[in-house]
């Protein structure tokens, strides 16, 4: 499920040792990649009665589902002043303010790991997983250059797996040849290249769209419908990490999923034949999706697809 949250004000509590009463001071952040989505700039309270002052700035708008990765981030930055804070047995419960209404409050929970990282936990009616913090080096900057269809995580700004772009380079290299593929070797080396794209997922070695991308095309050559799904998980990550050529594969492993389990393809993007058996793209349902939606996949249109077929079937009776 997929959570909104709108911040219009926020809360704040920070957890702390009981028997402590130093302030965590500085300023706390959530980093994706090069950017700071949210800093919570803590001190100690001039204020008779508060135990912190500071504040909590971050985009006006954001959704998360994690509390790890977040889209739709939109600005303005707005700054929530620290209104009150009172120890709560071991936590530090700490107000903010709307600057614009006084009288509009919220409260989250910070929870102290070590000297330089936290948690903050959201006080909301459907639970998120705390987000994660860092104490800043320098000065931290909430940025405003957020592209609101774009899903930002910690990878950002991370390079491509040089191994992964092998794996996939490999496996177009291999198909090279068309209709004359010998496919009794070509499916070994796509069962090895598998094998090892699966192994870089379990190590969490891929973080770029480009990388997911590539690990899509190594899985959709499969032969399982598992396979054509993880593809197509695969392709929709790096969707959400703005590849915009990743929708054609992800139209793509989902057709290839909807033939192997005995249903007909809905885009258009499979063909099935060889050397000895026409070329075909049935079973296919044309009419569930428009040639307007194909467009915005990257899909050729039905009228392009049967010119396609027909190069496939003129290049398999070719002499």
């Amino acid at each position: 499920m997929r959570t909104k949250l709108i911040f219009s004000t926020l809360g704040l509590a920070v957890s702390l040792a009981a028997q402590s009463v130093t302030v965590p001071a500085g300023q706390w952040v959530v980093n994706l990649g090069s950017r700071t989505l949210l800093i919570l700039s803590l001190a100690p309270a001039a204020t008779p009665g508060q135990v912190v002052s500071g504040s909590l700035t971050m985009p006006a708008h954001l959704n998360t589902a994690d509390g790890r990765s977040f889209s739709q981030v939109q600005g303005p930055v707005r700054t929530h002043p620290i209104a009150a804070s009172a120890w709560k047995g071991d936590v530090l419960s700490v107000t903010i303010r709307n600057p614009a209404d006084a009288s509009d409050e919220d409260t989250v929970f910070f929870n102290l790991k070590d000297a330089t990282h936290a948690e903050l936990r959201l006080d909301i009616p459907v639970p998120i997983p705390a987000f994660q913090l860092a104490l800043a080096d320098g000065k931290a900057v909430v940025a405003d250059d957020w592209e609101p269809a774009k899903t930002y995580s910690p990878d950002e700004g991370l390079s491509s797996n040089p191994a992964m772009k092998r794996l996939f380079e490999e496996d177009q290299k291999d198909r090279q040849a068309g209709l004359k593929t010998d496919w009794t070797v070509v499916d070994k080396s796509d069962a090895a290249r598998r094998e090892a794209t699966r192994k870089l997922l379990d190590e969490g070695a891929l973080h770029t769209g480009e990388d997911f991308t590539w690990a899509a095309f190594v899985f959709q050559h499969a032969g399982t419908p598992d396979d054509y799904l993880l593809a197509h998980t695969l392709a929709m990550i790096a969707v959400g990490k703005g590849r915009k050529d990743a929708p054609w594969i992800a139209s793509a492993s989902l057709d290839r999923y909807l033939t192997s389990v005995n249903q007909p393809q809905i885009y258009g993007t499979a063909f099935y034949g060889g050397q000895d058996k026409a070329m075909t793209q049935e079973p296919y349902d044309r009419g569930l999706i428009s040639d307007s939606l194909r467009q915005q996949l990257g899909v050729p249109v039905i009228s392009a697809q049967q010119e396609q077929l027909k190069e496939y079937e003129r290049q398999r009776t070719a002499k």
